[in-house]
């Protein structure tokens, strides 16, 4: 029987999912990418809770080490790169790079 941090795990997990899903759907609609890259940041603070201005500041060996659940880890890549391709919208080529790099670092860690 699963305990309760477990269970709660698995819900945010499938939570997170439902919500990049929805994301990455939004990207190839008429969505404003600024509300995108918004609830992109949310749906972040949510996956990596209290933790989040940490694990955004480390290396990605660290933040990776620290989360220690590749669901989690897969789900923060890919809002990264849902972030970077709003940026990329908005015509910042530079800020887009530096997402994908860090989505690129965190995904092989």
């Amino acid at each position: 029987m699963p305990s309760q941090r477990e269970d709660y795990l698995l819900r945010l997990i499938l939570q997170i999912a439902e919500t990049l899903r929805r994301l990455r759907d939004a990207l190839t609609g008429d969505a404003s990418p600024v509300d995108i890259e918004r609830d992109a940041d949310a749906a972040i603070g949510e996956l990596l809770g209290p933790r989040y201005q940490l694990l955004s500041s480390l290396d990605a060996a660290s933040a990776v080490s620290l989360i220690a659940d590749p669901r989690r880890v897969e789900l923060w890549v890919g809002l990264i790169r849902v972030k970077a391709e709003t940026r990329r919208r908005l015509g910042d080529e530079e800020g887009a790079a530096v997402l994908e790099k860090r989505a690129d670092s965190l995904a092989i860690s």
